[in-house]
């Protein structure tokens, strides 16, 4: 065990702060635990933000995926996509037996180009072929 060498020279009722190592070493002691302390605090705000956000950016992350909120059609898996438009495989439609065309597709009563039965999309609605 090591003495410091202010040990002997200290008497009763002495002021500790004219003895630098110890003040020194309280000082750094409390500094030491304001550190922990806000760490801790700060990790537990850091939880508390990611649950609240987590929560919160589902909905958001389902309504970017769908794909009707783009313009796209839903249309059935066994049926290709409607006159200029493209399959999607980025969008998703809410029923998983279809599947999403993005373009701009053709009404089908359009007196020209239509010769083929129409394609239904997933709201009824009927697009040339």
């Amino acid at each position: 065990m090591r003495i410091s060498p202010h040990y002997f020279s200290l008497k009763e009722g002495a002021d500790l702060k004219k003895v630098p190592s110890l003040r020194s070493s309280r000082r750094g002691s409390t500094e030491t635990w304001w550190i922990i302390i806000g760490a801790v605090i700060a990790l537990v705000v850091l939880i508390v933000l990611m649950v609240m956000f987590t929560g919160k950016t589902r909905p958001l992350e389902q309504g970017l995926a769908d794909c009707e909120s783009k313009s796209g059609l839903c249309i059935p898996n066994d049926v290709s996509c409607p006159q200029r438009t493209l399959r999607s495989t980025a969008f998703n439609c809410a029923d998983v037996s279809y599947y999403c065309c993005i373009g701009s597709p053709v009404s089908y009563p359009q007196p020209e180009g239509c010769t083929e039965s129409p394609i239904v999309d997933a709201r009824g609605k009927e697009w040339c072929q």
